[in-house]
């Protein structure tokens, strides 16, 4: 019966490590630029404002614009607080504005 039991906790054990999430290896997502209080970041709100991004860029976007951005997921800790930080490889500016102000 041991045996049994231990046979059936490794079965278990490798079932698990065989079963693990795909990594998102790059971001692409449009939304409103908006500083991060008391930071050099910058959070990108998607249009739908279901997701939050923080990044640093140079040059930077302008704040209040809707810019598309191209990124992959930071690893580690970030100095950026909030939302998903991003390492930023491109971003372009779509040539509209936000509503002012963020959504609440």
């Amino acid at each position: 019966m041991p045996i049994r039991f231990a046979l059936v906790l490794v079965g278990f054990v490798l079932l698990g490590q065989q079963r693990h999430k795909p990594e998102i290896t790059e971001v692409r997502a449009t939304g409103c630029v908006r500083r991060v209080a008391q930071s050099e970041c910058l959070s990108l709100e998607t249009l739908d404002g279901k997701t939050i991004y923080t990044f640093t860029a140079a040059p930077k976007p302008d704040l209040d614009s809707v810019i598309t951005i191209q990124g992959k997921p930071h690893p580690g800790r970030s100095a950026c607080k909030g939302g998903i930080a991003l390492d930023v490889i491109d971003w372009e500016p779509t040539g509209q504005m936000c509503e002012s102000g963020p959504r609440k």
